[in-house]
C-alpha cells in the first residue's frame, strides 16, 4: 500500500510539473545542435551564368527577439564562386529570419520561409556580382532548411520522449521554442 501511496504521490508530482512548466527548447540547446550537428553543403548553378559550391557554416538562432514569432539565424557561406567568366574563392555572412515547424513523424524542427535580412561578402571586387546571386542562394537555402533539421529530439532524454510523445506543433517565445501538447 505505501509503493502505491509513494507511486501516486510522484506521478502527481510528474504531472503537476509537466503542466506548470511547458515543454520547450532553448536558444542555447538548438545552437549546440546547430553547431555540433548540421553541416549544410551544396552546388547551385545556372549553366553559363554561374556556378557556387558552398558550405554553411557557423549557425547561430535568436528566438523570438523583436517580439517576433521567427527564429533569426546567422551564418557564414564559404566556398567557389564562378560567376560569368570569373571564378574566386569567397565568403558571404547573412542573417535571415525564417519560420519554425515542428514534425511529428520525424521528432525534429525545421525551418520554411527564408527570408535574407541583411548580408555582406568578400572579396570586396566582386560585391556586385554576389547581389545578383543572392535570390537563388536563397531559394537553395530554402530548400536545405526543409528537411536538414534544426533540431531533433533526443530520445534518451526523458523530457524529449514526452515532448515526442505528446507534442503537436511548435511557438516561438523569446530565447525558446514551445511545443504545444495535446494532453491539457
Amino acid at each position: 500500500m505505501f509503493f502505491r501511496h509513494l507511486l501516486f504521490l510522484i506521478l502527481s508530482l510528474l504531472s503537476f510539473n509537466l503542466f506548470a512548466n511547458p515543454l520547450s527548447i532553448s536558444e542555447n540547446e538548438i545552437n549546440k545542435y546547430l553547431s555540433n550537428k548540421v553541416s549544410l553543403k551544396d552546388t547551385i548553378a545556372f549553366p553559363g551564368l554561374f556556378a557556387i559550391d558552398y558550405q554553411l557554416s557557423n549557425l547561430s538562432a535568436k528566438l523570438g527577439k523583436n517580439n517576433s514569432k521567427k527564429i533569426e539565424v546567422g551564418g557564414t557561406v564559404t566556398g567557389n564562386f564562378k560567376l560569368g567568366t570569373k571564378d574566386f574563392d569567397g565568403k558571404i555572412n547573412l542573417t535571415f529570419d525564417t519560420i519554425p515547424y515542428y514534425d511529428p513523424e520525424k521528432a525534429a524542427v525545421y525551418l520554411k520561409d527564408i527570408r535574407i535580412l541583411s548580408w555582406s561578402g568578400s572579396p570586396d571586387k566582386y560585391i556586385r556580382e554576389l547581389q545578383t546571386i543572392m535570390p537563388f542562394l536563397s531559394k537553395n537555402l530554402s530548400q536545405l532548411a526543409s528537411y536538414v533539421p534544426i533540431y531533433e529530439l533526443d530520445s534518451s532524454k526523458p523530457r524529449d520522449v514526452i515532448i515526442k510523445k505528446f507534442a503537436k506543433g511548435i511557438l516561438v517565445e523569446e530565447g525558446r521554442l514551445v511545443l504545444e501538447t495535446n494532453f491539457l
